[in-house]
C-alpha cells in the first residue's frame, strides 16, 4: 500500500494580517499548555519576518530563534 504524499502545514503561510495574528495568538493563549502559545508566537514571528520582530524587540535574529525554539 502506498502512503499518500501530503504537503506540510505551516500556519505562518496563512497569517497575512495583524488582526488575524492577534486572534490566532488569543485563541492559542486559551490553551492550558504553554507550548501551544509559544508555537503560535513562533508562527507569528515567522509570518511577520524574524528580522522585523528581532529589530522591534531589540534582539539579534539568532537570539529570537533561540527564544522561540521548543
Amino acid at each position: 500500500m502506498t502512503t499518500p504524499d501530503f504537503a506540510r502545514f505551516d500556519a505562518a503561510d496563512y497569517l497575512d494580517n495583524d488582526d488575524l495574528m492577534v486572534e490566532y495568538l488569543g485563541a492559542c493563549l486559551e490553551d492550558p499548555n504553554p507550548g501551544v502559545f509559544l508555537s503560535a508566537l513562533a508562527d507569528v514571528a515567522k509570518a511577520k519576518g524574524m528580522t522585523e520582530i528581532a529589530r522591534a524587540a531589540g534582539l539579534g535574529r539568532e537570539s529570537l530563534y533561540k527564544a522561540l525554539s521548543p
